[in-house]
């Protein structure tokens, strides 16, 4: 006791040292609130069930195969706040035995969150569910759908919207319009008639390109050259629609609005494989975002949206009218339509119907070819030190205390440094006065309103230079497909067959898209952003999904440090299912254990195999053809008679027959090696040769037979009218090789309302006779 008391504290400075514990508590208290997100970070979780419902939206038919979200096509729109955690729930109550995935389109998040089944994320199997959590690293319009088989286009689709910290555009309102196409048909049906002809829904469209057609147009030339070329004319979509759809609507109203009011609309092409034109009214629109970025302001009549992007876009109602927000399928086929306003309707502008005879000189699509531009001041984004104030979209006030060393780099957003390295703002974000202020919705006096908006247009708000220094690695993928067998593939591969691109740390990569088709593509990189390299040079715009337009090519190039393993496909779904895709993979990356076990099941990975048939039975002649076929390989069975005295309907004279039974494989789309057997003259042989398309679509075969002879076929079809065609069958067989002729000749003139079946003449050496043909 006589100790403690030598221990006496003096009051007056014990009272100094409690003020000062409690300061510096303070102090330490607000350090970490501001500094250290994790603590005061928002948790926002939501809960999505997948079911197998019946549905009606064409306004046609109900069907069966609809695929719900909560009860709903298209899912609900997710919002958040940039810095949020996102818990989602995805839960499978399939009633049959199919597995489900969504993925988040444009996030930037962990490769094991990106929900892509088999490559890095496990798939959801019936009955069960996954959790996805991640934190909201960037603010903007994105989507999220499935990436299992189809199930996109069956309806697992919806809207993110995530609100940045510090708003730099205000609006009066926000819409969210998310489009979409649909059909009666479920969509493992689609895949199977494509795959039995590429040309399948051109009745269904009503888009069968004819010399008479042709003539109409003025373009006989074209087309001829065109034939020439092997390519047949520009295909702007593969699939006969039913309906297409905003917000899972025909027609609906958007938002009312008075007038002076300013509406931000949130663009998104969440099809399946339609572009669409949007135009709003008759009045031009100012887009302020792309791919949930912020651009440099432009006005615009329309937008082409290719499949997976999205755009911001700011309206001011000018008077008391409900102005019209439709988007039109770049086919033409049909539209859809959402109203803002109220009052009198004040329609858009209907489309030009495309020119199915255009030439081959796609100067006019935005194709520019980037390939030769010079790249050495786009050496792109610098995420050598990954601070979080260089993230597009982002606020990252009081980030720098955060642990990131457990987390991949692909949960930061492309960097944006100007050539001197030092940071020149952030997209998306408060910059002050530069960049702080809402653009009005309407043109300026004098400002350029650009007709049709494309990718080529695009100007970021700041430098995207690359300052970061690192080896480059070229990397050219040539996309490319064969339309008539609808197979489509990168640099002559399926996925299937050639499944990873490599790529290292700290490599500058820059991919360079070669289009050899006739149709536009859409590709799009899971987990990163990259620079669209176009005219604006160092302000080329940032994406995650860039429209490759047919025969035209695009550089993109990013810093590779988002290290992962993801997609890079094709958005066209049926040209991903059949093979334009790839998944590119860091090499310093390894899949974690749980997920070595599901790669071995990728889906990617398979091959299966389609049918197709034809029968034709004319009074002089009979023709059966079955194939079974996959990507590169296919079985040919082809049965064919004729009555040889010429006579109609009479089966008691003398027949000739002959078989074939082939087994191909395609080296490429144009040609193929044959092996198997024949059967002609009552005389039986082993085959081989070669399969190959000439100029003008001729197709022919060359074989010989183990006896030495050979075989010359060749065939030709001419679409004369919608309707009228001609397929013109001519066989040589030099020598004695049985049977009553050398040089088989056989013409059809035939009327097709439908692809399924056909009805008119059949003239071979011998007679003229009448007949139908089916094909399923």
């Amino acid at each position: 006791m006589d100790r403690l008391r030598t221990y006496r504290i003096n009051p007056r400075v014990d009272k100094e040292n409690q003020m000062r514990f409690l300061f510096s508590s303070f102090y330490v208290l607000v350090a970490a609130f501001f500094l250290a997100p994790d603590a005061h970070a928002k948790t926002v979780k939501y809960e999505l069930t997948i079911r197998n419902e019946k549905v009606n939206l064409s306004g046609k038919q109900e069907v069966d195969f609809a695929l719900t979200v909560n009860g709903g096509i298209p899912a609900p729109t997710l919002e958040f706040t940039e810095g949020d955690d996102a818990e989602i729930k995805v839960i499978n109550e399939l009633p049959f035995e199919e597995d489900v995935s969504i993925h988040w389109h444009g996030l930037l998040l962990p490769p094991e969150q990106d929900g892509v089944p088999f490559v890095n994320t496990p798939p959801i199997y019936k009955g069960q569910s996954h959790t996805f959590r991640f934190r909201l690293r960037q603010s903007g319009t994105y989507w999220y759908h499935s990436h299992t088989m189809l199930q996109e286009q069956k309806g697992v689709f919806g809207a993110i919207v995530i609100h940045p910290k510090k708003p730099t555009i205000k609006a009066d309102k926000e819409v969210v319009a998310i489009l979409s196409d649909w059909s009666d048909e479920d969509a493992d049906k689609i895949i199977r008639n494509l795959r039995k002809d590429g040309d399948y829904y051109l009745y269904k469209k009503g888009t069968i390109r004819s010399y008479a057609g042709a003539i109409k147009a003025g373009k006989l030339g074209t087309q001829l050259n065109n034939e020439w070329t092997r390519m047949g004319g520009m295909d702007l979509s593969d699939v006969g629609y039913d309906a297409f759809l905003m917000n899972g609507k025909r027609d609906s109203q958007l938002a009312m609005a008075h007038p002076g009011e300013t509406v931000r609309l949130r663009l998104i092409n969440g099809s399946a494989s339609t572009y669409f034109r949007v135009s709003l009214g008759s009045l031009p629109m100012r887009v302020v975002s792309a791919d949930g970025i912020d651009i440099q302001p432009v006005m615009a009549n329309e937008i082409l949206m290719g499949i997976a992007e999205t755009y911001d876009v700011l309206f001011t109602v000018p008077e008391h009218k409900n102005f019209e927000l439709r988007a039109t399928a770049q086919d033409g086929t049909g539209f859809s339509s959402g109203w803002i306003g109220m009052g009198e309707k004040a329609p858009a502008k209907s489309v030009t119907t495309p020119d199915m005879y255009a030439s081959m000189d796609h100067s006019g699509h935005g194709g520019m070819d980037h390939s030769k531009m010079g790249h050495d001041a786009m050496a792109g984004m610098d995420h050598s030190k990954m601070g979080h104030d260089a993230m597009p979209g982002m606020a990252h006030e009081g980030m720098a205390g955060m642990d990131h060393s457990a987390q991949s780099a692909a949960n930061h957003a492309p960097a944006k440094r100007a050539a001197g390295g030092e940071h020149a703002g952030h997209q998306g974000q408060d910059h002050g006065s530069a960049h702080s202020q809402t653009p009005a919705a309407s043109p300026g006096k004098g400002e350029p309103v650009i007709e049709t908006l494309t990718v080529d247009n695009l100007r970021a708000l700041e430098p995207t230079v690359i300052t970061k220094k690192g080896p480059i690695h070229d990397i050219k993928l040539v996309l490319d497909g064969d339309m008539r067998r609808y197979v489509w593939y990168i640099n002559g591969k399926t996925i299937a067959q050639d499944r990873l691109l490599t790529v290292n740390p700290g490599e500058i990569v820059r991919i360079t898209y070669q289009n050899d088709s006739m149709m536009h593509h859409p590709m799009h990189l899971h987990g990163h952003f990259f620079r669209v390299l176009n005219k604006n040079g160092d302000y080329s715009p940032l994406k995650h999904t860039v429209d490759v337009p047919p025969m035209s090519s695009r550089t993109i190039e990013f810093y590779a440090d988002e290290v992962g393993q993801w997609m890079l496909h094709c958005h066209v779904l049926y040209h991903m299912d059949t093979g334009m895709a790839r998944v590119v993979k860091y090499s310093n990356y390894s899949l974690p254990s749980s997920m070595a076990a599901h790669e071995k099941h990728d889906h990617h990975l398979e091959d299966p195999w389609y049918t197709y048939g034809k029968l034709e039975l004319s009074s002089n002649h009979a023709e059966g053809n079955f194939r079974v076929s996959q990507s590169w390989n296919e079985f040919q069975a082809r049965v064919e008679g004729a009555n040889i005295r010429g006579k109609n309907f009479s089966f008691s004279d003398k027949w000739d027959y002959e078989a074939d039974l082939f087994y191909r494989r395609w080296i490429d789309k144009w040609l193929n090696l044959i092996v198997g057997g024949t059967s002609f003259g009552e005389r039986l042989h082993g085959v081989v040769g070669v399969g190959y398309t000439l100029p003008f679509l001729v197709e022919t075969n060359l074989l010989l037979n183990h006896d030495g002879q050979l075989r010359l076929d060749v065939e030709r079809k001419f679409q004369w009218t919608k309707h009228f065609f001609t397929d013109v069958d001519l066989t040589w067989r030099p020598g004695d090789q049985g049977g009553e002729h050398k040089f088989e000749f056989e013409a059809s003139l035939m009327y097709s309302p439908k692809w399924a079946w056909a009805a008119g003449l059949m003239l071979t050496n011998d007679s003229l006779g009448g007949g139908i043909e089916f094909q399923f």
